[in-house]
């Protein structure tokens, strides 16, 4: 009777305990959904302690002996969302494992840096002002392997998983990466041929970013600009005035067109100072292998495409009547080779 009584109350200990162990690791009953923030720097207690005022866990005490029982005690820092019902050995694993809250951000091709500031800023992925501020720092850009005065034109536009509250360091490395990774899949051998650098085929292939509508057009726009490279003519780019005067919509004035920005090719020759946009990969392979033309010029048919010519007078012909409506006998029949 003795053995049997004794069972009973060492089975009632070990429930209690039991019991104990559940209702502090259970989440408070009015717990709602919150987000924790970790920095860097801080710790498992202090996390714990700060968890704890918050009513996020029921005891910092037992939150951080749970970590250390389970050899959890590291922390990841960034910003975590908990939810109704979330155990404290959750949080703990949570935080240990770096489930940190993440979104997801599509950069179109052809965006500039300000274009992509502002779309991550708008996810909470960085502020725009940071980012701006390392995109245009030379000394970080040097860190990571971008020798040029900005950024500008050597982070990829694609798809990306950022952090929420992340280091802008980490998603500007993390967009250069990806540019490298897409230009080792490239043959970069025209470079010689065409006598450029890496530089300089960024920012022709951010020209042809900018300007071709039509997928099939990007080979040919890039011919022109080839072409009138190599005969030493200006670019006459309308993309580059927009980037010069900071205005990505609307009319292009006749001011704009003679403002003397070193990114207006109306008025300078040869590229700009750096790339315009990000380019993606159909422009930069476009732009290392243009179609053999002898096209000096194009303009926009207001569809999308563009009607291409040799000669000048050829061109403004064609300009008359597609910018300004004038029926000048001009019949358009050309038909690029897809």
């Amino acid at each position: 009777m003795k053995k049997f009584t004794s069972g009973l109350i060492a089975v009632g200990i070990v429930l209690v305990i039991a019991g104990g162990f559940m209702f502090m690791n259970s989440a408070p009953s009015d717990l709602v959904t919150e987000i924790v923030a970790v920095k860097k720097g801080d710790t498992m207690r202090s996390v714990a302690h700060a968890l704890a005022e918050r009513n996020i866990v029921r005891s910092e005490a037992f939150m951080y002996r749970i970590a250390q029982a389970t050899g959890r005690t590291a922390v990841i820092a960034g910003r975590y969302k908990v939810h109704p019902g979330t155990t404290a050995f959750e949080i703990v694993q949570k935080i240990n494992r770096g489930d940190i809250i993440r979104r997801k951000v599509t950069i179109p091709e052809g965006y500039n840096i300000y274009q992509i500031a502002e779309r991550l800023q708008q996810n909470e992925v960085v502020r725009a002002d940071a980012f701006l501020a390392l995109v245009a720092d030379p000394a970080f850009l040097a860190s990571i392997g971008i020798n040029a005065p900005l950024a500008e034109g050597y982070l990829f536009p694609d798809t990306y998983t950022f952090a929420e509250d992340a280091d802008p360091r980490a998603v500007i490395t993390m967009m250069h990466n990806r540019l490298q990774k897409v230009l080792d899949g490239l043959d970069l051998s025209p470079l010689k041929k065409h006598s450029m650098d890496l530089h300089a085929l960024l920012t022709l292939a951010s020209m042809v970013e900018k300007e071709a509508r039509v997928p099939q057009e990007r080979r040919y726009i890039a011919a022109v600009f080839h072409n009138r490279k190599r005969l030493g003519m200006r670019f006459d780019c309308d993309p580059t005035v927009r980037y010069a005067v900071k205005r990505w919509k609307g009319p292009i004035y006749r001011s704009d067109l003679n403002s003397n920005s070193p990114y207006n090719t109306y008025v300078h020759a040869g590229f700009p100072p750096t790339p315009i946009c990000s380019p993606g990969r159909d422009a930069i392979r476009a732009s290392l292998n243009p179609e053999k033309v002898s096209f000096l010029y194009f303009v926009a048919r207001n569809d999308g495409s563009h009607y291409f010519s040799t000669t000048v007078q050829e061109h403004n012909r064609a300009v008359q009547f597609y910018q300004r409506g004038v029926n000048n006998g001009f019949v358009d029949t050309q038909k690029l080779p897809r």
